[in-house]
């Protein structure tokens, strides 16, 4: 099926759509998508500072598969997609470690082992009352959120009209890949009991299943070589054959009591586990490496688009010379929670007001997998650079008799999170001063204990002819593969590697002559990737409220003390004596002071200027503060070398401070309109970045690598982000007959940033895109209601290489999505989904060349139909 006639099936849908509601109810009934928007709107009109809130429609379920691609369609917002779902989100060209996430106002933390980058993905959106992104925070906020705080609302009975409510959603898809049937429910229950309904309680739940089917290609190290056409070759050609199991559990509760106006008590809690089941098959070519391209062996063809490189084939456990091809078996299990649990209340005694919380978050993750890899070298290779998504082949593919064993890893990682904090806050009402007026003072003490414990046993192959092997000696070798990374533009993935057959060979054979333990790598791998952070930050603050006519003033000034202590693990060989696991610990304490100063101007009930002063900060990765490092690598082409890659911690990083200007323009000119503008300016120190540069022909612990990567967190001196983004969103009732059910969602957002690294060149923020927009036309009237939205996240900076050609960058992401939905009856609403109908694939490239790419990943489209009921 093509594009354009997908595209004119979803024109056709909407025109059907439309003709179908003719036959309805000509009244326009608030629910569904214009139920949302017009709880998100009223929120924002009415918020303090500067926010944008998505909000649940009336059956209180939000739009999209988690809460990264809910706040997607907010602007500002640009969310990293992975495996074809989205999962960070960078708020205003900031990177997505760098914003702060709350639940109910609190910390919830991150199951991720070693960043601050909390992965939304992990959190189904259907089971929250609204997710809100607070872009200039007040100082009974968290200091930490330069680009914005992340904000999840969970249900409770009392946001429902009814005093009870039953409501259920059921879906099954569709999945053009591989034919597989993904499907997603949820339900909850909300009452309200008491003679006066001073109780109420909400129990929610969902699930989602999909197992789907990726490919991808992914060449690796482009740098300039003379004579190719583009400029540069990479050093080899990757692709792979995906194959994914992803489910999600969630599940919200909150008991609340409010035995009058003055005073309310609650216990609210939400848990939600994200586990994943990968299995893939990579195939690797390695026909462009430095010694292969300076030898002769390597010739263009005329024009420098393609070429041969020449080679012998290896026969058995012997060698060959020239390209060598590689094949990569992994079976990966993945496993994520969030667990966060609170208590608190507000009680009012005349003109104060009392607030407190108390919550405990406990995160984690669980990550084994393991990895076999095996080699050979096919012989003579052709390459063709005349598609963009290129080729590069050997002539004569190798067998499973010249696929000899090379490499077993089995890795088991694990982290831990806990979090305790406590939060009172005293509100005493100036309403003499004006009506909404108040000052308001409050404290908050969190203590983080965070550990991750990773182990990559490393086995290598014998180390003579009988004690090696390959694919065809045991029967190792599997069914041949395709792979599609570009529709219609197969690559054959052969051999491949059996999983049932390697695990089995495996489990009979290790330890044993056919796997010899690498002693030194494993213990390096079992020891210094794992640190041991607690991390404590006592906070107060200060703020005013003050409405002075149609200008609301909201000075304040918030207190952060951060204290860390930090252990991480060393080897140490003393001279003639056995390698020691060292601890290495460190500690750092800095204090914060964030003043902030917000201005309301409300000249007319549609109008409202905003204008903010604020500062915050953003703390380091958990990792980046390691006092250890990390130092991995595998046998090179080459007899006697090694590639590999080495990182190093720096305990001594200092937090990102940030300057914060903020100016907004809103005009809420109808029921469900909104225009807005605003503009904004990040002064930014101490920005931390991961210089990562390569090494060739060094030596490092008495082994020579042939290529060796090389990253280690710095501070840059300063940095800076400048923007401007819009909205605006209006349903056309006052248009006659059919037309008055259609309604237009527009977003756009313009960023540009400066930051300076300490080698003096000038880059982007990571994940900072310059263009970020989407447009969204939906209808509803009568029974029917449909919609067809398009969002483009442009192009972004992953991380600076040690020179400007090794940057590698994330290319536009471009997503076509549509749905619609009729109502049977008052209680039950049918509907259908499609995901990605233009089978947008995430795309990487390096150098700011979207020609050299370093990824190119294809997901296919979904569609899914479901039903919802309430009663």
């Amino acid at each position: 099926m093509t594009r354009s006639t997908l595209l004119a099936g979803v024109a056709l849908l909407c025109l059907s759509s439309a003709a179908l509601a003719a036959e309805g109810d000509g009244d326009i009934v608030v629910s569904g998508q214009r139920a949302q928007q017009e709880r998100a709107i009223e929120a924002k009109r009415f918020t303090i500072g500067i926010a944008d809130i998505a909000a649940s429609d009336e059956i209180g379920r939000l739009p999209d598969r988690n809460v990264a691609e809910v706040v997607e369609r907010l602007p500002g917002v640009g969310v990293t997609y992975d495996q074809g779902e989205g999962r960070y989100v960078a708020v205003r060209g900031v990177p997505s470690d760098l914003n702060g996430y709350t639940v109910n106002g609190i910390e919830i933390g991150n199951p991720d082992g070693q960043t601050r980058a909390l992965p939304l993905d992990i959190i189904s959106g259907q089971l929250l009352n609204r997710v809100e992104v607070n872009k200039a925070r007040t100082p009974d906020m968290d200091g930490q959120g330069i680009g914005g705080t992340i904000n999840l609302v969970t249900q409770t009975a009392f946001d429902f009209r009814d005093r009870f409510t039953v409501v259920a959603n059921g879906q099954v898809g569709y999945q053009e890949l591989n034919d597989k049937r993904p499907i997603r429910g949820d339900a909850a229950v909300a009452g309200r009991f008491g003679s006066d309904e001073q109780f109420g309680i909400t129990l929610g739940g969902s699930y989602s299943d999909r197992t789907y089917t990726s490919y991808g290609i992914y060449p690796d190290d482009w740098r300039p070589v003379a004579g190719a056409a583009r400029g540069g070759l990479p050093t080899n050609i990757k692709y792979t054959d995906y194959s994914l199991k992803r489910e999600r559990i969630g599940a919200t509760g909150s008991l609340d009591w409010r035995p009058g106006d003055d005073h309310q008590v609650y216990v609210r809690g939400i848990y939600s586990k994200f586990t994943e089941d990968e299995y893939r098959q990579r195939y690797r070519l390695d026909f462009a490496t430095d010694a292969l391209i300076n030898s002769p062996a390597f010739a263009f063809h005329p024009g420098g688009v393609s070429g041969t490189v020449s080679g012998t084939p290896n026969a058995g456990v012997g060698s060959g010379t020239g390209p060598e091809r590689r094949q990569d078996l992994r079976q990966e299990h993945k496993a994520k929670s969030v667990l966060a649990g609170m208590i608190g209340g507000s009680s009012r005694f005349d003109a104060l007001k009392l607030d407190y919380v108390l919550a405990r978050v406990h995160n984690e993750v669980r990550e084994p997998n393991q990895l076999w890899q095996f080699r050979c070298n096919p012989g003579t290779v052709d390459f063709d650079f005349s598609d963009t998504v290129f080729s590069a082949a050997p002539r004569n593919e190798c067998s499973p008799s010249q696929m000899n064993f090379r490499q077993y890893t089995e890795q088991n990682e694990r982290g831990d999170e806990d979090i305790w904090q406590g939060k009172v806050d005293l509100t005493y009402d100036l309403s003499s001063l004006g009506q909404g007026s108040f000052l308001k003072v409050g404290g908050k003490y969190r203590a983080t204990d965070k550990d991750f414990d990773s182990r990559n046993d490393t086995w290598t192959r014998g180390g003579n002819a009988a004690s090696r092997f390959t694919l065809a000696q045991f029967g190792l070798a599997g069914d041949p593969v395709l792979s599609y990374p570009k529709a219609g533009k197969p690559y054959g993935v052969a051999p491949v590697i059996d999983l049932d057959a390697i695990r089995a060979f495996t489990a009979a054979n290790l330890p044993g002559p056919y796997f010899v333990l690498d002693s030194a790598t494993s213990l390096n791998n079992a020891t210094l990737n794992d640190f041991v952070v607690d991390e404590d930050v006592t906070a107060g603050y200060v703020m005013a409220n003050l409405v002075l006519g149609k200008v609301t003033v909201t000075p304040g000034l918030r207190y952060e003390r951060t204290k860390l202590r930090i252990t991480g693990f060393r080897l140490d060989t003393p001279a003639g004596g056995a390698t020691v696991v060292a601890p290495s610990n460190s500690r750092n304490s800095y204090d914060d002071w964030l003043p902030s100063l917000l201005v309301r101007v409300t000249p007319s009930d549609d109008t409202v200027f905003r204008f903010a002063y604020t500062r915050s900060i953003g703390r380091p990765n958990y990792s980046q503060l390691s006092p250890s490092g990390a130092l991995n690598y595998e046998a090179g082409a080459a007899p006697g070398t090694f590639e590999g890659s080495i990182s190093f911690g720096n305990p001594d990083l200092k937090p990102y401070r940030s300057d914060n200007l903020d100016a907004t323009a809103e005009w809420y000119f109808a029921k469900g309109g909104l225009l807005s503008v605003g503009v904004f300016a990040k002064f930014i120190k101490n920005p931390i970045f991961t210089q990562t540069f390569t090494q060739t022909d060094v030596t490092v612990d008495g082994r020579t690598y042939a290529i060796l990567d090389t990253s280690q967190p710095l501070n840059a001196d300063r940095g800076d982000i400048i923007g401007i983004e819009g909205q605006f969103q209006q349903q056309f009732t006052f248009l006659p007959g059919l037309l008055s059910g259609l309604g237009v969602s527009l977003t756009g957002t313009y960023t540009s940033s400066t930051l300076k690294l300490p080698d003096g060149r000038s880059s982007t923020f990571p994940q900072q895109s310059r263009y970020l927009y989407g447009a969204e036309l939906f209808y509803q009237k009568g029974p029917l209601e449909g919609s067809i939205a398009y969002h483009n996240t442009g192009k972004s900076l992953l991380a600076p290489g040690g020179v400007a050609y090794q940057d590698q960058y994330n290319n536009d992401l471009r997503r076509l999505d549509a749905k619609i939905s009729v109502t049977i009856t008052d209680n039950i609403r049918v509907y259908a989904e499609a995901q990605n109908l233009t089978d947008e694939p995430t795309r990487q490239y390096q150098d700011k060349r979207t020609d050299w790419i370093i990824q190119n990943e294809r997901y296919g489209r979904t569609f899914y139909g479901g039903v919802s009921v309430k009663f």
